[in-house]
């Protein structure tokens, strides 16, 4: 129904959303004899905003950071809008799931459960005195007889807030460091889109100076991360030269530590994203990672300027 929508969001964006103050009614014409029940949350968001609206945005890393999210199917994504199917847990139940960027830092999460009842989530990332902030607030529809199914399903909502921002808070606060420390992010202006692509978003400090670390009490098959002017490689002796692997993601800068490597392979935390080592040999040879051009003479780990 056009009177649902926005028209101004159709000339500003070639889409809209149904608007805010249409959902109850809109809820109450689509299931008959319905019952609403309205629930809210809010907390401290301590890393900057932005960071806060690409987190949601960022849907691929809820299954490896959330208890509660299990495998995910990514129906549709686009810039202002994504589609998924979700598994609860690891439950064999399928959960429709859909995000939508329906105002400034604002979102709508949308969810049916059993076909039976159906959560609004609205989700706002605010600017306040103390701070930035996560406002979010719910609606519950159902048929008035499965009104017993609110005061649980509104509990579960609520401590379910509470547990994903004590584990998103790390990721948050983790991006706004590395911002201060000079890196940038091609997410810093997010979009469902860029916030899902698997790709290289991180833009590197730059590196002013050569510098050489001295690497003799390495033993062989040992691996040890290093930090060298604001960028860091995990490394590992091995029998041809000196194995190399990112220590900050080029992803979206998941810190990588040695406890993330598998044999030969770096994984990370956040996304899952896999790197292979890259090989400095004694006898020469270049490698570029993370801002840096490597190479492996005398014992002694070089990275100069690129």
């Amino acid at each position: 129904m056009p009177s649902f929508f926005d028209p101004a969001l159709i000339e500003k964006w070639g889409s809209a959303f149904i608007r805010e103050d249409m959902v109850d009614d809109a809820l109450s014409r689509l299931i008959p004899n319905a019952r609403i029940t309205k629930g809210s949350f809010s907390c401290p968001g301590y890393a900057e905003l932005r960071d806060l609206v690409w987190n949601h945005m960022d849907q691929n890393h809820r299954p490896l950071i959330h208890r509660t999210y299990g495998e995910a199917m990514r129906v549709y994504v686009a810039e202002r809008g994504a589609f998924s199917l979700t598994r609860f847990g690891n439950w064999p139940v399928v959960i429709p799931v859909f995000d939508g960027h329906f105002k400034e830092n604002g979102f709508y999460q949308i969810l049916c459960l059993f076909g039976l009842i159906v959560v609004v989530n609205v989700i706002e990332c605010r600017d306040s005195p103390d701070g930035p902030r996560m406002e979010i607030s719910w609606a519950i529809a159902s048929h008035r007889f499965l009104l017993f199914l609110h005061p649980i399903l509104d509990r579960r909502l609520r401590r379910l807030n509470v547990v994903q921002n004590e584990e998103d808070e790390v990721i948050r606060r983790r991006r706004t460091a590395l911002r201060e420390a000079g890196y940038r992010f091609a997410t810093d202006e997010p979009d469902f889109v860029n916030s899902n692509a698997r790709a290289h978003n991180v833009t590197f400090p730059r590196l002013e100076k050569s510098h050489s670390i001295g690497l003799e009490d390495l033993k062989a098959g040992e691996a040890r991360r290093i930090e060298i002017d604001g960028r860091a490689y995990v490394v590992r002796r091995s029998t041809d030269g000196l194995e190399v692997w990112p220590g900050v993601c080029p992803h979206e800068g998941a810190l990588l530590e040695c406890a993330h490597l598998d044999d030969a392979t770096m994984r990370c935390p956040w996304h899952g994203l896999a790197f292979g080592r890259r090989l400095l040999r004694r006898d020469g040879g270049e490698v570029v990672m993370c801002g840096g051009r490597l190479s492996f003479a005398q014992d002694r780990l070089i990275v100069r300027p690129e």
